[in-house]
């Protein structure tokens, strides 16, 4: 997560934990990149009680609240594997931790032993949360506004910024993506 749901209240309080979900997916699938820290990974896991990571070795550099991605945990059907998706891959917030053991927040993963899995650290940089920060922010001064193109009261004139397709990104201002110039990443 970019940023927690209560610090995005104190922004709009009408907001929910799917709005920030779907802004960070949005960021990731924009810039094609995972912002994975790659230096803090683990491998080889077992998923107990559907929102329990068991491991072998002892855990480091991970704390509670942080996001985690899992990878890699294909599926065994029969006598091999099925490599059509990774069950249980995707992007989790840390609820617990000890020294071997993760618990996953609101996670409903399925139970088993994934020998070729492994989960990594995401880590946003500062501007990224800024870039979320000011996102929320135009919601809340700008949401009544939308699709006004023109206002006149009295003596006074008022014209909005005008969005086509070309203009925008996900229903805000191109211009307020700016931040993620320099982490995009070419896709292959």
């Amino acid at each position: 997560m970019i940023i927690t749901l209560d610090e995005a209240q104190k922004i709009n309080p009408s907001l929910t934990q799917e709005t920030l979900d779907g802004l960070e997916q949005s960021i990731r699938a924009l810039t094609h990149n995972k912002f994975q820290n790659l230096n803090i990974r683990f491998y080889q896991f077992k998923v107990t009680n559907e929102n329990t990571l068991e491991f072998n070795n002892a855990l480091a550099y991970l704390r509670v609240g942080e996001t985690i991605e899992i990878s890699n945990t294909w599926s065994q059907t029969g006598s091999g594997l099925n490599q059509d998706m990774g069950v249980n891959d995707g992007l989790y917030v840390i609820e617990e931790i000890t020294d071997k053991t993760i618990k996953l927040k609101d996670a409903e993963l399925f139970n088993g032993n994934f020998q070729s899995a492994f989960i990594t650290k995401i880590s946003y940089p500062h501007d990224i949360v800024e870039g979320v920060k000011k996102l929320l922010q135009y919601d809340v001064t700008m949401g009544d506004k939308l699709g006004i193109k023109s206002e006149s009261i009295a003596r006074m004139n008022i014209t909005y910024y005008d969005m086509n397709s070309s203009e925008s990104i996900n229903g805000y201002p191109a211009s307020l993506f700016g931040f993620l110039k320099k982490y995009r990443k070419m896709r292959w």
